[in-house]
């Protein structure tokens, strides 16, 4: 009886491309900031919190935030996010 074995080299092609930033904000004051939850437990405390103390110390003009229903799942929100705000937060929780 004969048998065959399959090996799977588990090594990926390595592509690299140029990205270009987008510019960073002179300032906040004045601009509408996104926070944008992952669906991690206390993601939604982290931005509440950095949120508030942002608006305060950098007199934004309002905050916009969203939370996806998991982290498994897509952002389907995110280009309504970035018409309503000048830059957005996003981060994770745990």
């Amino acid at each position: 009886m004969s048998s065959k074995v399959e090996l799977l080299v588990p090594e990926g092609r390595v592509r690299t491309s140029f990205i270009f930033p987008t510019p960073r904000l002179g300032e906040l004051k004045g601009k509408v900031i996104g926070f944008m939850g992952n669906g991690k437990p206390n993601a939604d405390i982290l931005l509440s919190r950095l949120a508030n103390l942002l608006g305060r110390e950098y007199n934004l003009l309002g905050t916009r935030s969203k939370d996806k229903p998991r982290v498994t799942e897509p952002a389907t929100f995110i280009d309504e996010l970035a018409k309503e705000c000048q830059a957005v937060v996003n981060a994770i929780g745990d």
